[in-house]
This record gives C-alpha cells, sequence and structure tokens, in this order.
C-alpha cells in the first residue's frame, strides 16, 4: 500500500468515525443507529404501515436484525405490532423519532454548514454516488436525486451506515480487531516516506477522540496480539510512545488496500480527486467542532 492510499484510508476512516461519534452521542444509550434508522423509516408515508421484511430491504439490513429491533422498540413502546403482520409507529415512537431527528438535523447541519459551495457539490456526488448502488432505498428512480445536495439525520445515517458495514466487512475477512482498534493501528501507518511513526498516548487520543482509559488498555491489549510496541519517549522519561510491529504494518496494509478497493467500489475514481480529499479534510475539521458544540448544546 503507497502512502496516497494509507492517508485516503485514514482520512475516510477518520470522518466516518467522528460521525458514528456525534450520532452516538444524541442517541439514548439504549438505542443503537438501526433502531432509530427503523424508527425514522416509518415516519415515511410509504412506511407508515409495513412489515419488517419491507424495512429491512428498505434499509439493506438483514431481516433477523429487523425483528429483534422491533420486540425491543416494541417493549420500549415506541413501535406496535400490528395482527396483519405489519408494524408501526405509537405515538410515543412518533414523537420520540421526531425530537431525535432534530437532534441529529442539528448535529449534520454543523457538520456542512461551513463546507464552501464547491465542497457541498463534492459531498453531494459522493452521496449520489453511494446511493445509486444497488440495493439502496435511494437507487430507484423516483429517488434518485432526492439526496442531492440535502444533508439531514436521514440521509447522513443512511450513508454512515453503508459505508461502515462496508468497512466493518473490510476489517473482519483479515483480522478479528473491532474499528477503532483498526484506526488505532492505521493512525500509527507512515502516511510519508519515513521509517517508522510513533505517537505519544494523547496524539491517539486526539486522533481518535476517545478516553484515554481506551488507549491504556487497547494499546496492552493490541501489543499482547503482536501489533504494536511500547517504547520508552526519549523526550519524556515518563512518556511511552506507540508503534508498528511488522506483523502490525502488515495488518494495516492488508486491511487496507482492501478497505480503498471498497471506497473506489462505491465512489469510483473520486476517492483519487484532489478536490475530494481537501473537502474531506474540511468536512473533519467541522465533525470535531460540532463534537465539541454538542457538549454546549441543552436539549
Amino acid at each position: 500500500m503507497d502512502y496516497a492510499k494509507a492517508h485516503s484510508v485514514t482520512l475516510w476512516c477518520a470522518v466516518l468515525a467522528k460521525a458514528n461519534r456525534g450520532v452516538a452521542k444524541l442517541l439514548p444509550k439504549q438505542m443503537t443507529q438501526l433502531q432509530f434508522r427503523l424508527l425514522e423509516q416509518l415516519t415515511l408515508p410509504e412506511s407508515g404501515h409495513v412489515r419488517p421484511v419491507r424495512v429491512a430491504r428498505l434499509l439493506v439490513l438483514k431481516p433477523s436484525d429487523v425483528d429483534e429491533a422491533v420486540a425491543v422498540l416494541a417493549d420500549q413502546g415506541l413501535v406496535r405490532p400490528c395482527e396483519d403482520g405489519c408494524i408501526e409507529l405509537t405515538r410515543a415512537g412518533r414523537e420520540r423519532t421526531m425530537e431525535l431527528t432534530k437532534r441529529l438535523n442539528v448535529f449534520f447541519a454543523l457538520c456542512v454548514g461551513g463546507l464552501a459551495d464547491e465542497e457541498r457539490a463534492v459531498l453531494a456526488d459522493l452521496l449520489r454516488r453511494a446511493f445509486s448502488l444497488p440495493g439502496s432505498y435511494y437507487a430507484s428512480g423516483s429517488r434518485a436525486g432526492e439526496s442531492v445536495g440535502v444533508f439531514d439525520a436521514r440521509r447522513g445515517l443512511a450513508a454512515t451506515a453503508m459505508l461502515h458495514g462496508a468497512v466493518l466487512v473490510a476489517i473482519k475477512k483479515a483480522t478479528s480487531l473491532s474499528f477503532t482498534d483498526f484506526r488505532f493501528l492505521l493512525e500509527l501507518y507512515p502516511k510519508r516516506r519515513t521509517a517508522t511513526r510513533m505517537l505519544r498516548a494523547r496524539d491517539v487520543v486526539a486522533f481518535l477522540r476517545t478516553g484515554r482509559a481506551y488507549v491504556t488498555t487497547a494499546s496492552v491489549r493490541l501489543e499482547e496480539q503482536g501489533y504494536l510496541v511500547r517504547v520508552p519517549d526519549d523526550r519524556d522519561a515518563r512518556g511511552i510512545l506507540f508503534k508498528l510491529t511488522p506483523q502490525g504494518m502488515l495488518c494495516v496494509q492488508d486491511v487496507a488496500d482492501d478497505l480503498y478497493a471498497v471506497l473506489v467500489s462505491m465512489f469510483g475514481e473520486a476517492v483519487e480527486e484532489r478536490a475530494v480529499q481537501r473537502a474531506l479534510k474540511h468536512l473533519l475539521e467541522l465533525e470535531d467542532a460540532a463534537l465539541d458544540e454538542l457538549g454546549e448544546l441543552s436539549w
């Protein structure tokens, strides 16, 4: 894997991870993204009274996953199973979905609000490409142009869920690492023609936007698995630096090559365009600012 591809994969993974983090902050702790997407789908006119298998098809999910989500949401009084086998929102479910959608719309608006018109056009084109893939809810002729230029909760979640699912498949194909653990290793992979890349714990915390406790436990686990080593920091007697082992380098290369192929399959030649790289870098900065601002908002 060359350095340009490594940089591109790192950028895409960071954008995806921070979008997911923002959504996780706004959803109730007991509610998954899948459950919320199901609720929001039921607010649409064509899905107000629908069979779970139809929802699975619209959201490109496994029917068993939808059935499990329906059971959980029904126990919470947000979804009502009907005698004809269909499901629909309860009044409480509709009110809750509207409240959460409003919050998520604020987050996605913060993420894209500072983009220049050209950057928004780039992002809209990426969404169009992703939503044109076979199986997407937006792939049908009547909805094909619906997503262009619109960056709300439903489309934002659909795009991140689609990309996240593809990324997880690529990671699990080569390793048992979680997405966050892989990003830890990916940040240690050289992005320039240097012999090694070493990071301090505080740098990893900043890049991944995780707690210090995660970095501490993950570094021990990844070291035990042979992916990285902790070495003394020559500039700080009490400090520790992380760097990849040869095994870690090979792991990142294998997974990142697969991830790059996934990106190309979804977005075509746009993955390599400088305009896309610039737009994603700016989007990443705006996501960081949005995550900081979320903590100051009162709902």
